[in-house]
């Protein structure tokens, strides 16, 4: 059996969708199971890492746990290791395989407040005492989004991450990864940077968007302290702003070149960012 938290999101669904195929057994936890959604083979209990015996009780049975945290991931990644580190599904091995959604941004030279976040969260499931695996992907294909609202108004993309050279993934990429490592073997104690099959701008990108739509989009970066005051109004906190922004405008950025992990783990190439765009090009008209 295979428990996957965050079953209902752009890569904790196609994970389910996946595993469901190949026959696996799969258990999800999820705060509203009723809207859930996802296949009927597969058994959707109500509950949530921050709930430490509902998760637990989720446990019985489970061989291997697929985590993803959103918001507060490190807290959410220690409220996991405390229900789980000395439960007897740990003491007596009966848990044998954690898989985390980590990020790249682990992997950045400048210190910034979403990488502090999830190096806390790798460093609380290393402690919990059972094998464990780390997925990295970088930006996702999906993030473009954000242009959406100006791009259906203005025909401007209003870019808040600067135009660095990245290597975007599209989520089923990172979904496909992450089922190769919970029915593979010899993945645990390893970590792996998920990225796509190219390095592109942002304004590369929003060029990609254009052509799809049969429009000439315009291209703008935001101002570093516009985007400061941006995500300061969405997490409140305008310290781990001031360094998010600073680390995402850096050339420095992990991601801004290719691996060839994806192929490598599942046998086929990742997804371009135009072959995402056309299959989404609805969220822009």
């Amino acid at each position: 059996m295979i428990l996957v938290l965050g079953a209902t999101g752009t890569v904790g669904r196609p994970v389910v969708e996946e595993l469901v195929e190949q026959g696996r057994r799969v258990r999800a936890l999820s705060r509203t199971p009723e809207r859930a959604a996802l296949p009927e083979k597969v058994e959707v209990l109500r509950g949530s890492v921050s709930d430490g015996a509902r998760f637990v009780a989720a446990l019985e049975g489970v061989r291997s746990v697929f985590v993803i945290l959103s918001g507060d991931v490190a807290g959410q990644a220690a409220a996991l290791a405390e229900a789980l580190t000395g439960s007897a599904h740990v003491r007596e091995g009966r848990l044998e395989h954690i898989v985390l959604l980590s990020s790249a941004s682990v992997l950045h030279p400048l210190e910034h407040g979403i990488a502090d976040d999830h190096r806390r969260a790798e460093k609380a499931v290393r402690g919990i005492g059972v094998p464990w695996t780390f997925l990295r992907p970088g930006p996702f294909h999906s993030n473009s989004t954000w242009w959406a609202e100006g791009i259906r108004e203005t025909g401007v993309v209003r870019c808040l991450i600067g135009n660095q050279p990245g290597a975007p993934i599209d989520e089923s990429d990172i979904a496909a990864a992450a089922v190769a490592v919970l029915t593979g073997e010899g993945h645990e104690g390893r970590s792996y940077e998920l990225t796509g099959p190219e390095v592109i701008t942002s304004a590369e990108q929003a060029t990609v968007i254009g052509e799809v739509l049969g429009r000439d989009l315009g291209f703008e970066v935001a101002p570093p302290e516009r985007v400061v005051d941006v995500f300061t109004s969405i997490t409140g906190d305008r310290e781990a702003a001031i360094t998010n922004v600073r680390a995402l405008h850096s050339p420095q950025v992990p991601w801004a070149r290719t691996k060839d992990t994806v192929e490598r783990l599942t046998g086929r190439p990742p997804r371009a960012f135009r072959e995402w765009a056309r299959e989404n090009a609805s969220l822009f008209r």
